[in-house]
């Protein structure tokens, strides 16, 4: 494989001489800025071999840079070695755009359907703007044998009793916001906004159940819709005449899309709207945990009990995704199954493959962070799970995570409180003893939509997502970590929902419920560790768990686990 990417980046190299550009960028990156991106549009990953979600590489006819964040970091150095390609980590190593300044000259290519006006300002800076030449979607398909097709999947209308509120009722509201603002119309690219605006869902991208299309929202009431209308039957197509929505061909929506490069990105109130989840999404995610939860527990339970055989980090995604296809209502995962064991723990976004998947140690942890799509909701779940004995750092390094995870759980905050200031709460336990993360702590969580949805995020970074503030409704995840390059990972994570805790002279609280219904391994835990408080956490949340599953379980040894696992600490 390493060779075949010598050849893919020297074939490049030719072509570029061929077009004469001084310069070529390849970013993880398709015209809707989605997170995961359709195989049609994953050039960086064919070009450099790196599998990570994020990255972008840039190649010039005398050396290539590949820039990830630091959850890939590991990884990337492993699948980068031997390549012609160097590792650029972000916020370490000289930023892209300054990078590209010093070393690339003259024209700099890229393909104008794998980029985004976002992206577009912060590589091509004043110094380099006039140099950045867009080319053709088609451009790299001489290069890339069998490059995959546009997928098109069967959109379906999502049943307001689902949804919680009519297609009608969104796009009034996003207009009435157009109306204040003085605007005409609002064009929309990001796949989660189109299908949470008109209630509609398909499976275009990889884990996400999104429609790839363009909607254009006017204030006139001459709405339109660009997608592939083979993807439509008709029940989709009397959905969008009821709203006056007329359709037009994907193409025209790209290519408005790519007149828009330039152009600063619009504001929308759409990520606003959608992240405060109405009461049949709040109910639709409880559901969905509840059947979750039994999924975990019965894989638990199996996984503990069947120690004498072989489990390989693949086995563990099969496994697990069976039982949580045997659910009601399951449509899928939300992400790719992370099941990483010993060292590959200590890889924040390790995905196993046929080549790297390890067999099970009898000791030591595995993590495991995962979710699904249910008709009804989605969940994202880590546990971090003894495979058997543990060393006394190992057992200690769980429980300080264990312990930021409970306190940011358990946390009581004022209205205003932004998601900078609580991140303290996961981190101040670890950071006493000289532990850290370069993740975030927490992302919202779309209802049967991306599990990473915006507009906050919980993380140490100051970020545009960091400073805005943490409201009643937004469902958020917490879920920190420690990782030990080389020899472990620990990663604990349950999806929470924003409440009202009341109000005093001093304003109005919120406080976090727990969604998330699975025992945290009470084997991993050093109890001396535990302050009081976060004993009574950590009981009550797992009594929680107990009533609320065990008359789920129809097999008696899946009660008996449960209990056992949750017994009173």
């Amino acid at each position: 494989m390493k060779q075949e990417i010598c050849n893919r980046i020297e074939a490049l190299r030719q072509w570029m001489n061929e077009q004469e550009l001084g310069g070529m960028v390849l970013p993880t990156m398709d015209p809707h800025n989605s997170e995961y991106v359709a195989a049609h549009w994953q050039a960086r990953q064919w070009f450099s071999g790196f599998t990570g979600s994020a990255g972008t590489l840039v190649v010039t006819p005398t050396e290539a840079c590949l820039w990830t964040d630091s959850r890939y970091w590991l990884q990337a150095t492993e699948q980068l070695s031997g390549t012609p390609i160097d590792l650029m980590r972000e916020g370490e190593d000289e930023e892209l755009a300054v990078w590209m300044e010093k070393h690339v000259a003259g024209r700099i290519g890229f393909p104008e359907d794998m980029m985004v006006s976002q992206l577009y300002a912060e590589i091509f800076t004043v110094n380099t703007s006039q140099s950045a030449t867009p080319l053709p979607a088609a451009a790299l398909d001489a290069l890339w044998p069998d490059r995959p097709s546009l997928p098109f999947s069967k959109a379906e209308v999502m049943p307001e009793n689902l949804a919680g509120e009519a297609a009608e009722s969104k796009m009034q509201r996003i207009v009435k916001w157009l109306e204040e603002k003085q605007g005409n119309e609002l064009f929309i690219s990001e796949l989660s906004e189109i299908c949470w605006t008109l209630n509609l869902r398909a499976d275009d991208i990889p884990y996400n159940p999104f429609l790839i299309s363009f909607l254009l929202l006017r204030t006139d009431g001459n709405h339109v819709l660009y997608t592939h209308q083979e993807q439509l039957d008709s029940e989709v197509r009397r959905h969008l005449e009821s709203l006056h929505i007329s359709i037009r061909p994907y193409d025209e929506g790209l290519r408005i899309q790519q007149e828009r490069l330039k152009v600063e990105t619009e504001e929308s109130p759409v990520a606003a709207f959608r992240a405060r989840k109405n009461d049949a999404e709040i109910a639709g995610f409880r559901e969905a945990h509840v059947r979750d939860g039994v999924a975990m527990v019965r894989f638990m339970r199996r996984l503990e009990e069947t120690r004498n055989e072989e489990w390989t980090e693949l086995r563990v995604d099969r496994e697990l995704t069976a039982l949580r296809a045997e659910q009601p209502g399951f449509r899928g995962l939300s992400f790719e199954t992370i099941a990483a064991s010993g060292p590959h723990g200590a890889i924040v976004h390790y995905e196993a493959t046929e080549e790297t998947s390890a067999v099970l140690a009898d000791h030591g942890f595995l993590l495991l962070d995962s979710g699904a799509h249910y008709d009804c909701g989605t969940t994202d779940i880590t546990r971090t799970i003894a495979l058997g004995s543990l060393t006394d750092e190992e057992r200690h390094v769980y429980t300080l995570v264990l312990r930021g995870h409970l306190q940011l759980q358990n946390m009581h905050f004022p209205e205003g409180t932004t998601g900078l200031q609580l991140d303290t709460a996961a981190r101040a336990s670890m950071w006493r003893e000289g532990y850290d993360f370069g993740h975030g702590t927490g992302h919202g969580v779309g209802h049967r939509l991306g599990v990473h949805e915006g507009p906050v995020q919980i993380r140490k970074n100051v970020r545009a997502c960091t400073l805005l503030d943490i409201r009643a409704r937004q469902v958020i995840t917490d879920e920190p970590g420690i990782y030990v390059e080389g020899r472990f990972g620990v990663r604990i994570e349950n999806m929470l929902l924003c409440q009202e805790a009341g109000a005093t002279e001093f304003g109005r609280f919120l406080r976090f419920e727990p969604l998330t219904l699975c025992p945290y391994d009470l084997r991993a835990i050093d109890p001396e560790m535990l302050s009081a408080e976060e004993r009574g956490w950590l009981n009550e949340y797992h009594r929680h768990v107990r009533i609320t599953l065990e008359p789920l379980l129809d097999d008696p040894a899946d009660r008996r686990w449960l209990q056992e696992a949750t017994r009173p600490l």
